[in-house]
């Protein structure tokens, strides 16, 4: 009967110790999304994450900036598909929340299988320009998120064609997977862009070849 009651106390000691555990790390986790949440920049982000994550800094900077553009990209599209009043914009916008939000959602799982915690906001920076983006009306509406889009699906081809070659097999078999995606999106926005008559829309950057006709904006 002793040793019984020894086990359940040992039992008891256990898990109480590890609900200690969990409660810490729960609490030093959101202290981390804090100041995640804080910072702009990437690789200050990176470092503000917590300290026994097992993934190295060019993991951990790609995981920040590819869920910060998801969510830019998830969030302008619900404003795109609510404001917008092109058929074309519209349905470019929907096939960003439905393909971003896939992508999102595999990321995320990721990063939490490796202890990760990823920021719950948008910095400064891309939240400026969704209040921009919020600001416009019509015509001039579709021509900011269509600039945008050609612009942030342009860097991240150059953001996921790096991660295609990151030392960790997770990260990378999922760059690889979603690559193939975000091009769709950039030559889709290409194609937008050139019906919308948007001059420069790249700024002479085209890593796919691909260049709007420079015409003038009506």
């Amino acid at each position: 009967m002793k040793n019984h009651w020894k086990c359940v106390l040992i039992i008891c000691l256990i898990a109480g110790l590890q609900a200690c555990n969990n409660a810490e790390r729960s609490g030093r986790d959101e202290t981390a999304k804090e100041m995640v949440d804080s910072l702009s920049d990437t690789s200050r982000r990176a470092q503000a994450l917590t300290a026994d994550v097992d993934l190295n800094g060019d993991g951990k900077v790609f995981i920040l900036s590819a869920a910060n553009g998801g969510m830019m990209e998830v969030e302008a599209a619900g404003i795109a598909i609510k404001r917008t009043k092109n058929k074309l914009v519209k349905d470019f916008a929907e096939q960003m929340l439905k393909d971003h939000s896939a992508a999102n959602a595999e990321l995320k799982a990721i990063a939490d299988a490796k202890g990760l915690g990823l920021g719950t906001s948008l910095p400064d920076e891309l939240a400026a320009h969704l209040a921009k983006l919020n600001g416009l009306d019509e015509r001039a509406f579709d021509l900011q998120y269509m600039r945008m889009m050609i612009n942030d699906h342009q860097k991240t081809v150059e953001l996921f064609t790096s991660g295609s070659r990151l030392e960790d097999a997770g990260l990378r078999a999922f760059a690889v997977k979603t690559l193939p995606v975000i091009r769709g999106h950039y030559q889709s926005a290409m194609a937008i862009g050139k019906k919308l008559n948007i001059t420069n829309a790249n700024n002479g950057d085209d890593v796919l070849g691909i260049s709007p006709a420079k015409v003038e904006d009506k």
